[in-house]
């Protein structure tokens, strides 16, 4: 019987290394971001006889799979066996030992079988490099997602913030939610009564609550005492052609309903401390090689007078002595959602290459640290005003089509031109693709803030299982 297996050393003592993996939200956490899986049933819990159900594809083809947890002995193991699913057999022991002061190892070992004898054992290479890359992916982000915690604790004493998310269906909300359970904080998801996304996707600890602009709150003592508000809802500025109506439903959804949300706070007889506000770095406009930090003014053209609107909307909830504090967002990268995953199958297909002239800067980040800057802005008081949350590494296009094509080992060299991407997109073009803003993360450098990944090549080798 096949057997694999990965030790890693990890800075934490047994205990928290333990409680990580027992907390709700490491399901979520720990599932690979390049793998498509749905969650068919879940319970967040290591007790024996727990189970859990996923729904996958095995070298193309679906599977679901069903895993009961039969072993816990905390907090040195767990052991979960696969009753139904795409192997003969499976059992994965999660094993973790005291390695010197404040150290744990952290060591997955898989027992396996092929199914279909001989014929199964030839697939038993890939499943192995598949394994690589997953349990790689798993232990980095478990130290990540650690060393955050120990980074937050002098923010928080040590203290279970209760933080309330907007947009949490979308790209960094959903990262944001599973980061907070994960790490042991109370979650309250703010949904608009249109929202169609699957309780099985968010951990079972996070409570809902219904918002209306015409109605307020559906449940208004679940939102009261809270730490703070991260608010990322809004229509997708790249989720169809720029049509007027469409500029009225992006501005809608940004501005006004951030002035309905802070009235609707405000009126809560224990309002939130802090409101935590996502913009973007659009708002510098077309700057060329300018380096831009946050004490840079704002551009003029759509995108920029949006977000200062937007902006200013939040700040709205300052006056009345709360705390405010604004994300300035670069692009967040995610191999199945948003831009990268949609310059990936040309690349894939090796037809990828430059945007433009390629000399436009492309202000970016790891959609994990998008979310963890989010929750560092949410849980310290010192926290406010403007904060451009981008990598350190400043990108040109060039750059990074050539960076995403050694990653995926495929050429990077057609381009794609200005004026067929006008046409294609219209003013959308200019303002999403080819402008160029090359924005700087200061205050989160100035803050140590602990990235988890500081250059394109890592981010993109992280999230792709390269």
């Amino acid at each position: 019987m096949p057997i694999f297996k990965r030790t890693s050393t990890i800075d934490c003592d047994i205990e928290d290394l333990h409680q990580y993996h027992a907390n709700p939200g490491a399901l979520n956490r720990l599932i690979p971001p390049w793998e498509n899986i749905s969650i068919l049933k879940r319970s967040d819990s290591l007790a024996v006889g727990s189970e859990v159900v996923i729904k996958n594809s095995l070298f193309g083809v679906p599977v679901t799979w069903l895993a009961r947890h039969t072993q816990w002995n905390p907090p040195r193991s767990f052991q979960d066996i696969q009753v139904s699913g795409p192997f003969k057999s499976w059992i994965h022991d999660h094993l973790f030992e005291v390695d010197g002061s404040g150290s744990s190892t952290l060591c997955d070992q898989v027992q396996y079988e092929n199914k279909f004898g001989w014929f199964g054992s030839l697939g038993s290479p890939i499943v192995q490099s598949k394994l690589e890359a997953m349990f790689h992916y798993r232990h980095k982000t478990t130290q990540a997602d650690l060393n955050l915690q120990h980074f937050l604790l002098e923010h928080t004493s040590n203290r279970i913030l209760k933080i309330a998310v907007t947009g949490s269906s979308g790209l960094i909300g959903r990262r944001l939610v599973d980061l907070l359970a994960v790490l042991g904080h109370q979650v309250v998801r703010i949904l608009r009564p249109a929202s169609k996304d699957r309780a099985l996707d968010f951990p079972l600890s996070a409570k809902t609550v219904i918002w209306q602009p015409d109605a307020g709150f559906s449940d208004p003592d679940t939102m009261q005492g809270l730490d703070a508000v991260v608010h990322l809802a809004g229509k997708g500025v790249a989720s169809s052609r720029w049509t007027e109506a469409t500029k009225r439903e992006i501005r809608i959804s940004r501005v006004d309903a951030t002035q309905s949300l802070i009235r609707d706070l405000a009126k809560l007889a224990s309002p939130p401390r802090a409101l935590i506000c996502a913009s973007a770095v659009g708002i510098y406009g077309d700057r060329e090689d300018q380096v831009l930090d946050e004490t840079d003014k704002p551009g003029s053209d759509l995108m920029a007078t949006l977000a200062c609107d937007w902006e200013a909307a939040a700040m709205e909830y300052e006056r009345a002595g709360n705390r405010v504090a604004i994300g300035r967002l670069g692009i967040a990268l995610h191999p199945r959602q948003g831009a990268l995953a949609k310059l990936l199958p040309p690349f894939r297909f090796g037809v990828g290459g430059p945007v433009g002239s390629g000399r436009q800067y492309w202000s970016w980040i790891h959609v994990d640290d998008a979310a963890a800057a989010f929750l560092y802005l949410a849980a310290n008081p010192k926290c406010t005003g403007v904060y451009n949350l981008v990598a350190p590494e400043q990108t040109d296009n060039k750059t990074f089509v050539k960076t995403l094509g050694k990653v995926l080992n495929r050429p990077s060299l057609l381009p794609a031109p200005a004026f067929a991407l006008r046409m294609l997109l219209g003013e959308m073009a200019d303002a999403m693709l080819l402008a160029s803003t090359r924005a700087s993360c200061r205050r989160l450098l100035e803050d140590d803030f602990p990235f988890r990944t500081r250059t394109l090549e890592e981010c993109l080798r992280h999230l792709l299982g390269y």
